[in-house]
């Protein structure tokens, strides 16, 4: 493999009409926030172009340094480089996904010497050892691959349309209720666990961070740090998870991420991370479903607030995000009296 580094471009630099001989800008938010609006940049040349299947690496962020890309096409940011593979020894799509492993993505991180923001480098790569069977053998393994790919993406489309559909089903049959959502759930903040305080050897007590959330139904668990007995029994016991809880990033990168708990360890929330609950199980499940719906993501990305970084508060989210949004839709749907 060979390596291109994206390419440098100033915000003035960058358009949001396609006029003239622009092409698309590719940027890191391309892949992490479907909602983000298209910018267009003036053609740098093949250089810094990126196909549809070209592969991409993702060199810099907290979360996504490491992270292999591809499916979009145009002109790549220098926060992320193109790798240009010999396509008789190796297919991109099958690299797409060796490089996709979790295991994968931990080592490069682990690799690099950035604690606050991770970045990875051609160096990196050029010492990576790869199990690379002959191309017959690849392009089987990316057949069965691309299967299990569109059948994940056929149910996602199945759900948000059952989703939207139960919505539009109850709405019709309720009457109408001016009633917050305040008054029937609530959001749970973590508490903050002080870093010396956590460790990696394996106590009861997991501690569920930002880390842990990576909107794949379950929670991250296995990847958690541990506190111990002493620290636990200073804490109120508000704080700890109980299985089934959804919990939700409430800041950074990772904003509106989700993830359910499970297994029968002792969990405890991390400060920046929420969790739902609702004064019942019936309402509590209506609103885990909304929680782990496309559409909520989607507009509690885009209303992240902060100078630094985007974050939000537990009660903000309860009182002015949910009352908002779903007025309309959610509180008649569920028929609060």
């Amino acid at each position: 493999a060979t390596f291109s580094q994206g390419k440098q471009v100033d915000l003035e630099e960058q358009y949001n009409d396609n006029e003239g001989n622009r092409k698309r800008f590719i940027r890191i938010v391309d892949y992490t926030n479907t909602n983000e609006p298209i910018r267009f940049v003036d053609d740098y040349g093949k250089r810094y172009y990126a196909d549809k299947d070209d592969l991409v690496m993702i060199r810099y962020g907290s979360q996504t340094a490491g992270k292999v890309v591809m499916g979009k096409e145009g002109i790549i940011a220098n926060n992320m480089f193109k790798i240009n593979l010999d396509n008789q020894i190796v297919s991109n799509k099958y690299m797409y996904y060796y490089l996709s492993q979790k295991g994968i993505f931990n080592y490069l991180r682990g690799a690099q010497s950035s604690s606050t923001m991770p970045a990875i480098n051609f160096t990196m790569l050029n010492n990576f050892i790869v199990n690379l069977p002959v191309l017959s053998i690849q392009e089987k393994v990316v057949k069965v691959l691309d299967k299990i790919d569109k059948k994940i993406e056929l149910n996602n489309q199945i759900n948000n349309n059952l989703f939207e559909f139960a919505i539009s089903y109850l709405s019709s049959k309720q009457e109408k209720n001016e009633v917050p959502i305040s008054k029937f759930a609530n959001i749970q903040g973590g508490y903050a666990f002080k870093s010396k305080d956590l460790v990696n050897k394996s106590t009861e007590n997991r501690i569920i961070k930002i880390k842990n959330l990576r909107n794949e139904i379950n929670a991250d668990v296995i990847n958690s740090q541990f506190v111990d007995n002493k620290i636990i029994n200073n804490i109120d016991n508000k704080f700890k998870l109980n299985k089934g809880d959804v919990t939700i990033a409430m800041t950074g990168a990772e904003l509106g991420k989700t993830g359910f708990i499970y297994g029968f360890d002792k969990y405890y929330l991390n400060q920046r991370v929420g969790v739902i609950r609702g004064k019942n199980k019936e309402k509590e499940l209506f609103l885990k479903i909304i929680f782990l719906s496309n559409q909520f993501q989607v507009l509690l990305n885009s209303k992240g607030y902060g100078s630094a970084q985007p974050n939000i508060s537990t009660s903000w989210i309860v009182n002015t995000f949910l009352d908002n949004f779903y007025k309309d839709t959610f509180l008649y749907s569920i028929g609060v009296k």
